[in-house]
């Protein structure tokens, strides 16, 4: 018997360790799209270019892995298209603000304010779907504010030819609508769906809003030529988003939601630290104070979710 246990724990162990290991694979391989989409406008490419092509290599090599592993992609009902549509306009505009606050701020301080998407799920689980208001929650909405604040004032935000205001507010708008991406895809059960169909849709569609859109507001999609040029593409589709979400659904099944969010964390301080060694970004204490307030208030209120959801099936 005792035998059998410890085969047991020791499997229990490796499947732990292999969700850690996909959580962090994860969240620093996001923590690389800043420095690949800066590579990439810096190569003179606009934003509609960067993200046509981030989003249409990673859904076309999705579409390539799906029929190779004979797994459909057919979308069964209007229920299913909807859900799908939705939020693939919403990732779409996470991804879109989130480019702008690159561009204009420093890339790991825009990156920091898109990670307190969690806290934005808790407050809007409180204030508008009735749930349960509590002190966990109220602590790290005011440290997530202090922190945005900081960071705000903070020296080494400024980057050169940037707007700091649009820079600020996009980076706003990417975490409220990752978090709205995340609350819809919950309550309209959209996670229900087979993960690799709905994967590859929002990032096919994303795909193909971004090309509609270059052509519509710059009149072209850019050809990108040379070899630098598509690393950086290779890396931002395919490493930076393609394993990235799929190291993220392996950790959640894995090791669960709570800790793979707190691995989270490694995405912003991945960018933080690319930033500083490659883009020439300069962070003050502000700056430094700012981005852990925001990462203790993202971690307070994961943590709290977790024990309430223990709470509730005891």
């Amino acid at each position: 018997m005792s035998h059998h246990l410890q085969h047991f724990e020791k499997k229990k162990r490796r499947i732990t360790l292999n969700g850690i290991f996909y959580a962090i694979i994860s969240s620093a391989s996001f923590g690389f799209s800043p420095l690949f989409s800066l590579g990439l406008l810096a190569a003179g490419l606009n934003n509609f270019d960067v993200l046509s092509y981030r989003w249409s290599i990673a859904g076309l090599v999705l579409v390539i892995y799906a029929l190779c592993k004979k797994k459909s992609l057919r979308i069964n009902s209007f229920d299913e298209a909807w859900k799908i549509f939705l939020l693939s306009f919403l990732r779409a505009l996470t991804s879109v603000t989130l480019l702008i606050g690159y561009a204009n701020i420093a890339s790991g301080i825009a990156s920091t304010i898109n990670f307190m998407y969690p806290v934005i799920v808790a407050v809007c689980m409180m204030f508008f779907f009735g749930e349960e208001k509590c002190t966990v929650n109220f602590v790290a909405i005011i440290l997530s504010i202090l922190g945005v604040y900081l960071m705000s004032a903070g020296d080494g935000l400024d980057v050169v030819g940037g707007n700091r205001a649009l820079g600020l507010s996009c980076s706003l708008i990417s975490a409220f609508s990752f978090a709205a991406y995340y609350l819809l895809m919950k309550l309209t059960k959209a996670d229900k769906i087979e993960v690799v169909k709905f994967t590859t849709w929002i990032m096919v569609l994303c795909g193909l809003y971004f090309i509609i859109g270059a052509f519509v507001f710059e009149g072209k999609l850019t050809i990108a030529t040379g070899t630098k040029t598509w690393l950086y593409i290779a890396g931002l589709g395919l490493w930076s988003t393609m394993i990235s979400n799929f190291t993220g659904v392996k950790a959640v099944r894995r090791i669960g939601p709570t800790l793979t969010s707190i691995l989270g964390a490694l995405q912003p301080l991945t960018a933080v630290i690319l930033g500083i060694i490659f883009l020439n970004e300069h962070l003050g204490w502000k700056s430094i104070a700012g981005i852990a307030l925001i990462l203790a208030s993202v971690i307070l209120v994961v943590t709290h979710q977790k024990k309430k959801s223990n709470v509730g099936q005891s």
